[in-house]
């Protein structure tokens, strides 16, 4: 059975969901895949029963260790990176993939549970010059 049967919409073979379709699906044993970077992930993460973050410049080589018997929801920041993600799952065997239509931006603009680090938050006086307050190695 499709995990995503029924839901979303589907543009060029893929389908995307909204937010509020996607909390849906994750509550029923999909497994969501962040694409974002470390440091986004660390500022706010999605808050679900299940997740794997790989960023989407990795996710080649984790193929062999992502779930091919889970359906998988991906997500980044704003929906850039789900598309070429999805098509590589599906052209390795993925059968049940989905994207998250507008990403995290979307997804916190819709007041869904999310999980914020503060220390991660970016701050700074201009754009150019802002920097997490977290310490790294």
């Amino acid at each position: 059975m499709d995990a995503f049967e029924g839901t979303g919409m589907v543009i060029q073979g893929l389908r995307f969901l909204s937010p509020r379709e996607a909390l849906r699906v994750l509550g029923k044993g999909t497994v969501l895949l962040d694409l974002r970077s470390d440091e986004l992930m660390e500022m706010k993460a999605f808050e679900v029963p299940a997740t794997i973050h790989v960023p989407h410049r990795d996710l080649a080589s984790h193929l062999a260790s992502l779930p091919q018997d889970r359906p998988l929801l991906l997500a980044d920041s704003s929906g850039v990176f789900t598309k070429a993600a999805a098509q590589v799952l599906l052209e390795h065997g993925f059968e049940q993939v989905a994207c998250l239509n507008g990403g995290m931006l979307a997804w916190d603009q819709e007041g869904l549970p999310v999980l914020t680090d503060p220390e991660a938050i970016l701050h700074g006086e201009c754009a150019c010059v802002m920097r997490s307050r977290k310490v790294r190695p």
